[in-house]
């Protein structure tokens, strides 16, 4: 480890002690190869560290021979950038992999590179430079701007690709390195032209079982260990590009499901719907003879039984759905597939298990949407205070087309009409009931990124190459066509 040179340096590296201070290992990473590898969460610590997808690829990739691999995370005041492992600066590390999961930390990664000198486009750089590696959920679609950007981009699921990334690391400088993952079914290699045939995807989850290696004092799931039991989605929401990209679902046998259980008290159970498990009565089973506290990521109104609610709420005081609209002909068009009838019925169910704190999940901003199905986000709040919840909290965004989904071709619409009926919205909810509404702005940047094509991701790159990183989000607009 490389002591900081000045003051502002000691402070970086002890924000960075005090997080890595917070984690208690649960399994052994080897962490000895001579092949450097940075994996940087390009948001902060809480994000990346919720994130069992960036812990997974942690682990995973320090079990290919050679590989050394530690963690980062962004921070919009550092400038070293320690490792939360070794504190290790990012300089000294040959190939810098980017977990990326939501199109705004692309941004993230812009500015870091930046700071770090490095060329923003793969054509710029040369052999002094590190290689620019992505992986993670955005690269199941093929978005310009992310091509524009990395040398590499690993596409898909992590697993299965282990042996060939251990022959690919065989080679050590920037040149060789390329052309070895050019050879790679799952890797796009921009720079070479080189596009990749297909999506990596693991078929079952028992072998390589997705457990996190650590446990943080921090994020969503501070104090749990994180265990996915289901990877991918049986619905078809039309917006979505989990139930469109990560078909078929595939999920943890009961069977290492116990086996976790059995050395680990405390758990975040990980799925796109935890009410989808095959076996979930079993699985319910399970947890109340282990005794162990649990915690879940999502639900699904539809999939809810009175035994679940009951032993939920024994665990947490609140839970968490998304009906994405309050009009039940409008979650027709969205193929959400949920009736007014079946929410009826599992709101019931959770104020009978005892549930008095409730978060749901709402979009607006389409084209098929009234004024009335606008209204009726606070008829649903009225109705929900009505039945006895006392804390009711709604999320309210903003519709973003996405790439590779059913509504991947629409257009956002525009900031004046998202405006008004957010205002109508506001004005329908009553006071008991804490509303937020996601930053347009940044839903709009969300939205450009996605949908920008080769001159639009050109131009902004080029743009910013030539500005200061505070202009950023200006170029974003400036650049952007619709």
């Amino acid at each position: 480890m490389r002591r900081p040179r000045d003051s502002k340096d000691l402070k970086e590296q002890s924000i960075v002690a005090h997080l890595r201070a917070g984690e208690k290992y649960i399994e052994e990473v080897n962490m000895k190869g001579d092949v450097m590898v940075a994996l940087i969460y390009p948001n902060t610590y809480d994000l990346a560290v919720s994130s069992l997808g960036f812990n997974l690829a942690w682990k995973r990739l320090n079990q290919v021979r050679r590989l050394r691999c530690e963690r980062f995370v962004y921070d919009e005041s550092f400038e070293r950038f320690y490792s939360l492992d070794s504190q290790t600066p990012l300089d000294q590390f040959k190939v810098w992999a980017f977990s990326l999961h939501f199109e705004n930390d692309v941004l993230n990664v812009v500015k870091l590179l930046l700071k770090k000198a490095v060329p923003l486009k793969n054509l710029d750089r040369s052999d002094l430079h590190p290689v620019v590696l992505f992986g993670g959920a955005l690269t199941y679609v093929d978005l310009p701007l992310i091509r524009k950007i990395a040398d590499v981009i690993l596409h898909g699921d992590i697993e299965p690709m282990l042996p060939h990334l251990e022959e690919a690391f065989q080679s050590t400088d920037r040149s060789s390195l390329l052309h070895a993952f050019a050879k790679l079914p799952f890797a796009s290699v921009p720079a070479l032209g080189k596009g990749y045939e297909g999506i990596s995807q693991c078929h079952g989850l028992d072998l390589h079982v997705p457990v996190s290696p650590l446990i943080s004092s921090r994020g969503d799931f501070a104090g749990r260990l994180l265990v996915e039991i289901e990877r991918g989605c049986i619905h078809r929401c039309a917006y979505c590009m989990m139930g469109k990209l990560k078909k078929p679902a595939r999920f943890l046998s009961l069977e290492k499901v116990s086996d976790v259980l059995r050395r680990h008290n405390s758990v975040g159970l990980i799925a796109s719907n935890v009410t989808d498990y095959p076996w979930l009565g079993e699985l319910i089973d399970l947890l109340e003879r282990s005794s162990v506290s649990v915690s879940v990521s999502s639900l699904r109104l539809d999939r809810l039984s009175e035994r679940f609610l009951n032993f939920l709420r024994r665990h947490q005081n609140s839970f968490t759905v998304a009906l994405e609209s309050a009009s039940e002909r409008l979650r027709n068009v969205l193929k959400k597939d949920l009736s007014d009838a079946q929410i009826e019925k599992a709101l019931l169910m959770a104020r009978k298990a005892g549930f008095e704190e409730i978060k749901v999940y709402f979009m607006f901003g389409f084209d098929e949407e009234t004024d009335h199905d606008l209204r009726a986000i606070g008829d649903v709040a009225r109705h929900i205070l009505e039945l006895g919840f006392r804390t009711v909290k709604f999320s309210i965004n903003p519709f973003v087309p996405k790439r590779g989904t059913e509504m991947g071709e629409r257009q956002m619409q525009d900031e004046r009409t998202l405006k008004e009926k957010m205002k109508i919205i506001s004005s329908s909810l009553p006071k008991d009931v804490k509303a937020t509404f996601e930053s347009l702005k940044q839903s709009k940047i969300q939205y450009i990124i996605n949908s920008m094509g080769e001159d639009c991701a050109e131009e902004f790159l080029t743009r910013v190459q030539q500005f200061s990183e505070g202009k950023i989000d200006k170029i974003v607009f400036e650049v952007a066509t619709f």
